[in-house]
């Protein structure tokens, strides 16, 4: 497994909560969110009026050529799919749909493999982590899904937040409250840190944005507000391009206990504990679970084609590494796995395009 790089203060602090879904007690751990004792807030807030102003002093608007990745990260605004690039002509058989779990997805016969910017591809200065910037981002890179965090707040609203208490290197203006202590009202009035612009966002207002341009995964960091969130896929007729992560403890014995629950499709973290394959695909059989997500030093070289892809299942993994390396994400590609994770996006693009076009899959 990689390790994350060494950094410090504010910048460490926020590459910490960027693990997987779960921090909560009871539910699978994410990379935890590490406390610092040495806190610049003042440096933090600088940061943040820095990053809310362009060159030529005008406001930052959370999106432009200059925003995204660093020197390893290759793509932009030109490398959205296309439409003309979808049809019967297409190598892979046509019929591909952005944003749709029909299109591939759930397909595990697809020849494709899915880039997921983790957060949106958001960035340390500009576009904050989960915000609707690192969203628009993921989008006009070419991303396939992101991955964002949801909570529910005490008016039983689904929010995107990652920490509750809310984390200093989150918001400083609501750092230490808790989600499920504030009202939905109260929480979209958060401002992203270091962004003055960006807030806290309703997950309903998020899926209106999505629908129709990326796949989204719904980190429900508590297993009581899975429920909810499911009503809320429901109630938005987003089930064709929203999914759930969740463990495989709650896919056994939560999910078939939740109205509805049955028409919503599941992302699986079974980690490095690969005895839950046979359980999930010969016990638990649930046929909604089209995604099982594996520890990136995991080796699914021969499981996936042999075990899973027979199953209907297709593979996933999240790597933490800033940055990320298109020829490191490539390599999961080649070996085995059809959906990477990954805090550089655009690198994932361009990793996505390669096997593609080696694999004679398009659009690319």
């Amino acid at each position: 497994m990689r390790r994350m790089p060494r950094t410090t203060g504010w910048t460490f602090a926020l590459v910490a909560i960027l693990g997987g879904c779960g921090s909560d007690p009871g539910r699978a751990d994410d990379g935890a969110v590490e406390t610092l004792d040495a806190v610049d807030a003042e440096a933090a807030t600088e940061a943040a009026v820095d990053a809310d102003a362009e060159p030529d002093g005008e406001p930052d608007d959370g999106f432009g050529p200059d925003d995204v990745g660093g020197p390893d990260d290759v793509g932009g605004p030109d490398d959205a799919v296309e439409p003309d690039d979808v049809g019967p002509d297409a190598p892979d058989g046509g019929g591909y749909v952005p944003g749709s779990l029909a299109s591939c997805w759930t397909d595990a016969a697809c020849p494709r493999v899915m880039a997921v910017a983790h957060g949106g591809a958001w960035e340390l200065t500009g576009a904050p982590y989960n915000s609707d910037a690192a969203l628009r981002n993921a989008y006009d890179l070419g991303c396939d899904g992101v991955k964002i965090d949801v909570r529910v707040t005490a008016d039983d609203v689904p929010v995107i937040a990652h920490s509750s208490p809310i984390e200093y290197f989150e918001s400083l203006d609501c750092a230490g409250r808790r989600i499920e202590e504030m009202t939905a009202d109260e929480v979209t009035r958060c401002h992203r840190l270091p962004s003055l612009t960006e807030r806290f966002q309703r997950l309903d207002d998020v899926l209106d944005y999505l629908r129709g341009k990326m796949a989204v995964q719904l980190c429900v960091k508590r297993s009581e507000d899975i429920r909810r969130t499911i009503d809320e896929i429901h109630a938005l007729a987003a089930e064709d391009f929203a999914f759930i992560e969740l463990g495989p403890g709650d896919l056994a014995s939560l999910i078939p206990t939740l109205v509805g629950a049955d028409t919503v499709w599941y992302l699986v973290n079974i980690a490095s504990d690969l005895g839950e394959v046979d359980t999930l695909l010969d016990v638990v059989r649930n046929p909604r679970a089209f995604l099982f997500e594996f520890d990136p030093g995991i080796d699914v070289a021969t499981l996936t084609p042999e075990r899973l892809h027979p199953a209907g299942v297709r593979s996933f993994t999240y790597d933490s590494a800033t940055p990320l390396s298109v020829a490191a994400i490539q390599s999961y590609f080649e070996h085995g796995y059809d959906v990477v994770s990954t805090q550089s996006a655009a690198n994932a693009v361009e990793a996505r395009r390669l096997v593609h076009a080696a694999r004679g899959v398009s659009p690319p």
